[in-house]
């Protein structure tokens, strides 16, 4: 692959998680509190639910779609360029919500326009990446979700302080950091592959080591997803922060994400070259997720700062190793080359179940244990360790 092809590829990527890294981890629960400031977490909980069920089917159904897509634009730029800047619109529609009904059909609006551009986006890697290349630009791919963390912590959290101002620059982002791969970029990528009529299936989680993939993914995710849902409500509501009369649960959330996201670009993209060069990706891909349950425990067992502070940094390290490696381990693990948006879309299952499951999974911790939001994160710290013990089984993938 040419350097072009990367660079544009891996800011395609970092548009497509600006688009909903900062959607899930400040924008929503921010909107959720304007909505129903006393019933915030329930209300962010029920949102997420529908929002990802909807997710779920949007990525395979846009994966299907292009698989099955021929033209002069190829099989995924058109779904990736249209997506982009429906993104867009429908960030407005969410900034626009103003009670349950109206943001739940906002969110789902979104879900269908992310996932009509991400799962497309995705299958590029698997279509066009040489193997020996895989970990190379999954290390720049993954760059994406801690770039992402990083502009919703320092970009909105930090620099702006209006909730129409984050959606606006959130909602711009998008398409400008996308739209260049999609339109510059050919896509040959139906070159030798029979015209195939685009079928739902979830076959492929009959293969051994996918679903060993997948199953190491979804226990990861729930980790992820908890993390990501309830760090802000911990910040206000459970850690002792330095300055209590002069610093907000906000600016210590955003400097919290900028440390850990500092983390995890470094030792994600290390982990990703250093995949491609021993070829063993598995052990890293074992590493982050254990690393994320470590610091998952100490949000349990620190919450007087400068816990909370170390915890995140542990966290994001793991995060950015996990992820980075995952996404060429997942390339390679993927049976049929002419499948790969589908295969893909039930791939990425593993992380929309989590966003279904991990609130329902919170809610239900909450309500069992008083509202106490540490009990979330012991939670989370489990299933990051289960996931990360998962991927030692693969066979076909070092």
């Amino acid at each position: 692959m040419t350097g072009g092809f990367i660079a544009l590829y891996t800011l395609a990527q970092i548009g497509a998680f600006v688009a909903f890294i900062p959607m899930l981890n400040l924008l929503l629960p921010l909107k959720a509190e304007a909505v129903d400031l006393s019933g915030k977490a329930v209300l962010l909980s029920q949102v997420m639910v529908i929002g990802a069920v909807v997710a779920g089917f949007a990525n395979l159904a846009a994966g299907v779609i292009s698989d099955g897509t021929r033209g002069p634009w190829g099989r995924r730029r058109p779904w990736i360029a249209g997506g982009a800047v429906a993104v867009a619109a429908a960030h407005g529609l969410v900034y626009l919500a103003d009670g349950l009904w109206s943001l739940i059909a906002a969110v789902v609006a979104f879900q269908i326009a992310l996932n009509l551009m991400f799962g497309p986006l995705n299958a590029v890697l698997a279509d066009r990446v040489p193997d020996q290349q895989k970990g190379t630009v999954s290390a720049l791919q993954g760059l994406a979700l801690p770039t992402a963390g990083l502009f919703s912590a320092v970009v909105l959290a930090i620099a702006l302080g209006g909730l129409a101002e984050r959606f606006l620059i959130t909602a711009l982002a998008v398409p400008l950091l996308v739209l260049p791969f999609a339109l510059l970029v050919p896509d040959h990528s139906e070159a030798g592959l029979p015209a195939t009529r685009p079928r739902l299936s979830l076959g492929v989680l009959t293969d051994r080591d996918f679903r060993l993939a997948f199953t190491s993914r979804l226990l990861v995710q729930v980790s992820i997803t908890l993390n990501v849902l309830y760090l802000l409500f911990y910040l206000q509501d459970v850690a002792t922060l330095p300055n209590a009369s002069a610093a907000t649960a906000e600016t210590a959330f955003g400097w919290l994400m900028t440390a850990g996201t500092l983390g995890g670009l470094i030792f994600g993209f290390i982990g990703g070259i250093l995949s491609d060069r021993t070829r063993r990706r598995r052990v890293l891909v074992m590493s982050g997720g254990v690393l994320m349950a470590m610091g998952a425990g100490l949000m349990v067992a620190q919450p007087v700062w400068p816990g909370p502070l170390l915890a995140q940094i542990v966290f994001g390290i793991g995060l950015g190793l996990y992820s980075t490696v995952d996404i060429a381990l997942v390339a390679e693990v993927l049976p049929d080359r002419s499948s790969a948006g589908r295969d893909l879309g039930v791939m990425n299952l593993a992380i929309t179940v989590p966003q279904i499951a991990a609130p329902l999974i919170g809610l239900g911790v909450l309500l069992a244990f008083g509202g106490e939001l540490r009990w979330v994160f012991a939670i989370s710290a489990v299933f990051a360790f289960v996931g990360a013990i998962a991927v030692m089984g693969i066979r076909r993938v070092r």
